[in-house]
């Protein structure tokens, strides 16, 4: 499911917490129903269920799944938690598990895929896709991400749509939903031209499209609705000059999607490091996902 269109999936909130056989994911639904929402750790309420962090999957039905045009195998968690998210979402909603499975980026995202590596280096393009995948640097994947393995965006992009809402309301962070927040951008949306940061460490972070926004930007966290105040107009807001995908006219562009390599797996980043910013790019890229014409009609 897509929270920009169902906002009640944010009336869901998850921790992870110790059990009997190993880690589990809890899960609390925080609606107007449940009269304690801030009790997140496990009491077992009808307003919990809990979930193996990481599941036995033998046994279980394995299913197709198709996100933006990107399939992959998934398993099926069961009836009971099935049960459990339909009552609430009001129509059959199943949960599933990805494993071991991960997701093609498609277009040209990935700095390593075929179609990224084809814009910048032309000419050799076709003798590459012709090498054994030993010889060529793996293209980055994704697992349920939308479209990209991490999201950043800036302190500074999201003060300046703050200064957009009514007196008063600031723009609340989170509903952007970022991996990583980046503060001393020396303008707002600079990151639109971001191509490569790193960490301590040496971790590299390199940049592919641009981020751009559905009706999510807009719940209210308490109802699961649209906000009444200012801050449910804000898509609208931006929408007025922040269209500035080529690729996509159909939403605002805030933030911006990354990727490190598997070299770097493992490794830790944290609040407080210090970021360089190594490379930039001349223009914003392009969006060319190939995205199915019923995701289109959808966000049309």
């Amino acid at each position: 499911m897509y929270s920009g269109f169902h906002l009640q999936m944010v009336l869901f909130k998850q921790i992870v917490e110790n059990g009997p056989d190993g880690k589990v994911l809890t899960v609390t639904r925080v609606g107007g129903e449940n009269p304690n929402p801030k009790q997140l750790s496990w009491t077992g309420s009808e307003y919990q269920i809990q979930v193996p962090l990481r599941p036995n999957v033998n046994g279980l039905k394995e299913l197709n799944l198709d996100l933006h045009g990107s399939a992959t195998d998934t398993y099926d968690m069961g009836d009971t938690i099935s049960a459990w998210l339909t009552k609430y979402m009001g129509f059959e909603t199943r949960l599933v598990y990805i494993g071991q499975h991960s997701r093609l980026v498609l277009g040209s995202g990935a700095p390593n895929g075929d179609m990224a590596y084809a814009k910048r280096f032309p000419l050799t393009a076709p003798v590459r896709r012709m090498l054994p995948s030993l010889l060529k640097v793996p293209a980055e994947r994704i697992t349920f991400q939308d479209i990209g393995q991490y999201l950043v965006v800036t302190k500074e992009s999201n003060d300046e749509v703050s200064s957009r809402l009514a007196d008063g309301i600031s723009m609340d962070i989170t509903k952007f939903r970022p991996n990583i927040v980046v503060s001393g951008a020396p303008t707002a949306y600079d990151e639109d031209y971001w191509a490569e940061m790193v960490f301590p460490g040496g971790i590299k972070m390199k940049f592919g499209g641009t981020c751009w926004r559905c009706q999510a930007i807009t719940v209210d966290y308490k109802t699961g609705k649209k906000a009444e105040d200012e801050s449910g107009a804000v898509w609208k807001k931006l929408a007025k000059d922040r269209r500035v995908d080529k690729g996509w006219k159909y939403g605002p562009v805030f933030g911006k999607y990354s990727y490190t390599s598997l070299g770097d797996k493992g490794k830790m980043v944290k609040v407080g490091d210090v970021v360089r910013l190594t490379k930039r790019t001349r223009e914003r890229p392009v969006f060319d996902w190939p995205l199915p014409k019923a995701v289109v009609s959808a966000f049309k």
